[in-house]
């Protein structure tokens, strides 16, 4: 693995970010959300799964695959980067 899939920048869209959350929260209701934000739930889920593979992190993800990526854009967001 090369160090450049390690320090990959995940790239949310404010949509994303917010998808993101509620889906965490349980507030996530695809029948009630709009076309769009389903979509930006399926972007979301497809970045988490790419990310966790390039990052080989499968051991450190825990219960939940979008808490896992959540806590990494927060780390990356705080770091600066």
């Amino acid at each position: 693995m090369d160090s450049q899939n390690k320090n990959a920048k995940i790239e949310l869209t404010d949509l994303e970010l917010a998808v993101l959350k509620k889906d965490i929260a349980g507030e996530f209701f695809p029948p009630e959300a709009t076309e769009e934000e389903r979509k930006a739930l399926k972007s979301v889920i497809d970045k988490a799964d790419k990310h966790c593979e390039d990052m080989d992190a499968y051991d450190e993800i825990g219960n939940s695959l979008m808490v896992w990526f959540l806590n990494q854009y927060e780390a990356q967001e705080a770091a600066g980067e």
